[in-house]
């Protein structure tokens, strides 16, 4: 049940965090705390220093991240880089659910579920490495120094991430295939 209630918070939170890109909370104990959104947020630390510290800069970077073009684009990295991971965590409840239920086909019953979540790692695992550039290539034409704005790219997890989610995939479908033998082979005698 903790994996649905989490993974429906998280699509939720998702669907808020791409409607307006760039969310922050902010709490301190001088000014209490502050909220908003503002694309500068999705910078990486030291070119938001930099925009900071040139108003005119800043002032370029807000007026291009308002365009719609660039708040649908920006919300649609959103979506790509943390919507797998609510369908993961929804999946996996969903199939531990099945899994909890005495019935004597509950595996068979849970694969399904468990495909998806497999799948939906997967795409995680690849949107670790499109997600950034596309951020890149929205936000760069605001700041005008391109060569700034990239984001590091994990290359080593990533293909690790991939492994095991293809790993995954790769058992879930040999189960399959064993459930259909069986089932096959009780028809057959």
């Amino acid at each position: 049940m903790l994996f649905l209630v989490i993974g429906a918070l998280l699509g939720v939170m998702t669907l808020v965090a791409a409607a307006a890109p760039g969310p922050y909370w902010n709490c301190d104990s001088q000014q209490g705390c502050r909220a908003g959104a503002d694309a500068a947020n999705l910078l990486p630390n030291e070119t938001l220093a930099k925009l900071d510290r040139d108003p005119a800069a800043r002032h370029r970077f807000d007026t291009w991240a308002a365009m719609p073009g660039i708040r649908i684009g920006l919300a649609a990295v959103t979506l790509l880089q943390h919507g797998p991971m609510a369908v993961l965590l929804f999946a996996v409840g969903m199939a531990l659910r099945r899994l909890g239920q005495k019935r004597r086909n509950a595996l068979v019953d849970a694969l399904p579920w468990l495909r998806r979540a497999s799948r939906a790692a997967i795409v995680l695992a690849c949107t670790r490495v499109i997600a950034p550039i596309a951020q890149s290539l929205l936000l760069a034409n605001g700041f005008g120094q391109p060569e700034t704005i990239a984001s590091p790219i994990m290359v080593e997890t990533t293909l690790l991430l991939l492994m095991l989610a293809f790993a995954a995939y790769a058992t879930i479908w040999a189960l399959e295939a064993g459930f259909r033998a069986e089932r096959e082979l009780a028809d057959f005698v």
